[in-house]
């Protein structure tokens, strides 16, 4: 399990990378997109790279996974205070809605991404939180 320390170095390179290539990333080997939080406690803005899917209804979503940690992500506890938050997806940037999803809902985006058998869920008994970002267009 990487530490808190290579998670913000690791990040740091890929949103360098991300905003000088347009939304393009040699790593991960997935598509991601930049989600801007203002922190809960101290009301500072941060950036993550985040892997996201998009459902049948045209929906972008992320998941909460953090490789499988212990705990939620902080973003996660920062959207959860202030579910405003900034997206930058390609070369676009989005304003929006953070909604976390619950129960079934929660279960089929999760279905989407996941069969419940990745290494990350066999790291931890946390059920990985799913968010839909409201007002962001599924890419082309």
């Amino acid at each position: 399990m990487p530490t808190d320390e290579e998670f913000r170095t690791y990040n740091e390179g890929v949103i360098s990378e991300f905003r000088a290539n347009r939304g393009r990333v040699s790593e991960p080997p997935f598509p991601i997109l930049l989600l801007t939080t203002t922190g809960a406690r101290t009301g500072r803005r941060s950036t993550v790279p985040l892997g996201f899917a998009v459902d049948d209804r045209g929906r972008v979503f992320v998941v909460g996974s953090k490789a499988g940690a212990p705990r939620h992500p902080a973003w996660f506890h920062n959207l959860r205070a202030n579910p405003a938050v900034t997206v930058e997806l390609g070369s676009g940037t989005h304003e929006a809605q953070a909604v976390v999803t619950t129960g079934e809902e929660r279960d089929r985006l999760y279905g989407l991404v996941s069969d419940g058998t990745s290494a990350y869920e066999r790291n931890t008994d946390r059920v990985f939180p799913v968010i839909v970002l409201d007002g962001v267009p599924a890419p082309g």
